[in-house]
């Protein structure tokens, strides 16, 4: 199997007909594997994952009580590729998709590279470095640092599709989303706030100044700039305040 399509879901019904269809659009030809966890999504996902996997054998469905993290770890101990690839489904990929899959393996099918949306590792690159931890939030920037340890990390920062999510929903405020319940929204900011106390180390990294030197141009087109990220350094106290500020947001959400 030359590539092992490792990715996670939590109620994305909404874009997940979009997100296959540019997936299996875009990679037709290529021999790979599709391989999703579902972390018991209260919604349509399961069904739809189903359903597809029934017309297409190279998917498979697997659900699991996970975190971001854990789940794609999870994908990854059932697959089998050379190369592994992290998506995610609540995002639908444009025709830079599978230019950036054809540049990786004609020139840097050696190294670790991450665009935005997609991610592109040698599976013994994955193993040397740990693989992905049980995280929601810095899941992925804590397997970019430890593959950078390597030497092998390097990052392509354009984006190669459209993202659906809420608006408000970005990044860190990913607990906003309304594909949460009220007290799921509380549990996903505290969880962030663990998940955040677990990888202090890596919050003090200056991620502007590691990827700009890892940063490659693969002449597809759009020029590279810098990596899209809100992260803030923000001292003890201004952290506690702003966590008072979003948890009494999220408590009169409804």
């Amino acid at each position: 199997m030359k590539l092992s399509i490792c990715t996670t879901n939590y109620n994305c019904a909404h874009a997940i007909e979009r997100h296959l269809v540019s997936i299996y659009h875009s990679l037709a030809g290529l021999d790979f594997e599709y391989i999703v966890v579902d972390n018991h999504s209260q919604d349509e996902s399961r069904r739809l994952f189903e359903e597809w996997a029934r017309s297409h054998p190279n998917m498979s469905v697997l659900v699991r009580r996970c975190t971001m993290g854990s789940g794609r770890q999870i994908a990854f101990e059932h697959s089998s590729g050379r190369t592994v690839m992290v998506v995610d489904t609540d995002v639908v990929y444009n025709e830079l998709f599978r230019r950036f899959v054809d540049a990786y393996f004609a020139n840097y099918s050696h190294l670790s590279l991450q665009a935005v949306y997609c991610g592109l590792f040698p599976r013994e690159q994955w193993l040397a470095a740990g693989g992905r931890r049980s995280l929601n939030t810095n899941e992925d920037v804590d397997l970019w640092v430890r593959i950078a340890r390597l030497g092998s990390m390097r990052w392509y920062p354009i984006p190669l599709g459209d993202n659906l999510k809420d608006p408000d929903a970005w990044g860190r405020a990913d607990h906003l989303s309304s594909r949460y319940t009220k007290s799921g929204r509380m549990i996903r900011l505290l969880r962030r706030e663990w998940d955040l106390f677990k990888t202090r180390d890596i919050e003090s990294i200056d991620l502007d100044a590691l990827i700009r030197p890892q940063t490659i141009d693969l002449e597809l087109g759009p020029k590279p700039g810098r990596w899209p990220q809100n992260r803030s350094r923000r001292s003890g106290v201004q952290h506690l305040l702003q966590f008072a500020r979003e948890f009494k947001q999220t408590l009169e959400l409804g």
